[in-house]
């Protein structure tokens, strides 16, 4: 017997050592999966010959050069719909309008470029379903020379802006991207650029607003986009692009009552579980599994909302610091249902007393590692 106690404790530390090599062998696996990825990804870069694509802001209209010519951009979104997260798309309807002058219509005479083919909505999805038309047939003739042209859209879009790092307390940007399309008017030596309509007012209709989210506003910015690639000719081309962005945020008192409140209200459940005395183990070890599995369902109906993600978000992060929190507290009530039950009946109160003094301990720790996660995770979202 005394030769079977050794191999037992050796057999049961082995055991307890299974799950902390099983979490350490996964963690091992995704970050070096996460290094080959990358390095796979700066192999592809190098082959794209130098060339990458840019977005940068436009020169200030003062300074544009002899050998760029210039179309005013104006926009109207009249309502905006059909919001989904999951495809990052969503609807919107209005108007946009363009106007050039003489020399502009020179040269779209000269390229036979009709007023409909100069420009083009970068972030359209499903063009089988959308609208695109003149309002008249022929561009108005302004005075001085100027010619006018409005066009009525209806399309579905895709957002390229959606950052939920800070979700639920997130803002939501929704753009509107149009570019010039004819590839002469953004050769190296003619460059047509779009500046915003001096007569623009209002970007957004009273419709405008979208429903679970605040209307912040709308700015609009013109933008030199440069492709990486030169599409089989011999100068890589520079779009000039207009790109209205909508800003929303996300009502806070709701997303707190929705999100963060029912996860507080578990937390505090299972941080108050050390109260139950240390003879109760059974309890004591049911409050932390349960809370586990609450945790686990309330994650995953909170991601039926967002689409998937390559990083976390602010209540990812403070799910995976309560998943350690619980994960700890089950094994300090494995631990001191263990104690308590080989304790001499002489010692248990004794025993108890060591086991509230740990308990005590682990709660303090535990509501400074969620303080410590939430304000590291919240200001990791402004970098």
């Amino acid at each position: 017997m005394t030769r079977q106690k050794p191999h037992n404790k050796t057999r049961r530390l082995i055991l307890r050592l299974i799950p902390v090599a099983l979490v350490a062998l996964a963690i091992s696996i995704v970050w070096h999966s996460s290094i080959k990825q990358a390095k796979e990804y700066v192999y592809l870069q190098d082959n794209y010959d130098h060339l990458e694509e840019s977005i940068v802001p436009q020169m200030p209209l003062e300074d544009i050069r002899d050998d760029q010519a210039v179309i005013y951009f104006g926009i109207h979104v009249d309502k905006i719909y059909e919001l989904s997260l999951h495809s990052r798309t969503f609807s919107a309807d209005g108007s946009l309008w363009v106007e050039w002058d003489t020399e502009n219509q020179k040269y779209m005479e000269k390229h036979s470029i009709a007023p409909h083919e100069l420009l083009n909505l970068v972030n359209q999805i499903e063009r089988w379903d959308s609208v695109f038309e003149p309002t008249t047939a022929e561009p108005l003739f302004l005075s001085a020379g100027r010619y006018y042209q409005r066009f009525r859209f209806s399309s579905r879009f895709y957002d390229d802006e959606i950052n939920f790092r800070r979700d639920p307390f997130d803002s939501l940007i929704l753009p509107i991207v149009v570019e010039v399309a004819p590839e002469v008017m953004s050769q190296k030596y003619h460059q047509t650029l779009l500046y915003p309509h001096h007569h623009q007012n209002g970007f957004l209709g009273m419709s405008g607003a979208l429903s679970g989210y605040q209307l912040e506003g709308a700015i609009l910015n013109s933008y030199i986009h440069q492709y990486p690639s030169r599409f089989g000719e011999w100068y890589q081309p520079a779009f000039s692009q207009a790109r209205l962005d909508i800003v929303y945020h996300s009502d806070y008192w709701s997303a707190f009552v929705n999100w963060l409140l029912p996860l507080i209200i578990v937390m505090s459940v299972v941080l108050l579980s050390p109260a139950v005395t240390g003879s109760m183990g059974d309890v004591r070890l049911a409050i932390p599994s349960t809370a586990l599995l609450t945790l686990i369902f309330m994650q995953q109906a909170y991601h039926d909302n967002i689409p998937a993600l390559p990083y976390l978000t602010f209540l990812d992060q403070l799910f995976a610091c309560s998943y350690l929190i619980a994960m700890g507290l089950f094994a300090l009530f494995t631990w001191g249902t263990n104690v308590y039950t080989k304790a001499p009946d002489d010692k248990k109160n004794e025993t108890m007393e060591r086991i509230d003094r740990v308990d005590v301990i682990f709660q303090i720790s535990a509501v400074f590692a969620v303080a410590t996660v939430a304000m590291l995770a919240w200001f990791a979202t402004f970098s």
